[in-house]
């Protein structure tokens, strides 16, 4: 496996385990944002949000990579990722737009409707 690979299955194990700590605290999405210390997590539930810290140095390049790529945000500004997080099946709705001429991205987490059971 190249290092560009395993960047990759790294960042994407990341972006699952965020997804998964957000929904055990009860936030309806996660917010990934530049800020002087590098791009920094944030788990919002209803107006309110909680810093979860920066993202490791190393994968956040892979990330932005995998989000983009996962959800289809190459052709739009709004993309979506279907995963099991949890146990549960979610689909995750991302928004990426401009903060301060960097990538932020919003990942709104709805629960599938047939995994309602």
């Amino acid at each position: 496996m190249s290092d560009q690979d395993e960047k990759s299955v790294a960042a994407f194990q990341y972006l699952v385990r965020i997804l998964e700590e957000a929904i055990r605290a009860g936030a309806d999405s996660v917010g990934l944002e530049r800020e002087s210390r590098g791009l920094s997590v944030v788990k919002y539930t209803g107006n309110s949000g909680l810093a979860d810290g920066p993202v490791p140095k190393e994968l956040e390049e892979a990330l932005v990579g995998e989000i983009i790529d996962r959800s289809g945000l190459a052709d739009s500004g709004r993309g979506e990722i279907r995963l099991n997080l949890a146990g549960k099946d979610y689909r995750v709705i991302v928004d990426e737009r401009n903060s301060f001429g960097e990538s932020a991205f919003s990942l709104l987490l709805k629960r599938s409707k047939k995994s309602r059971n």
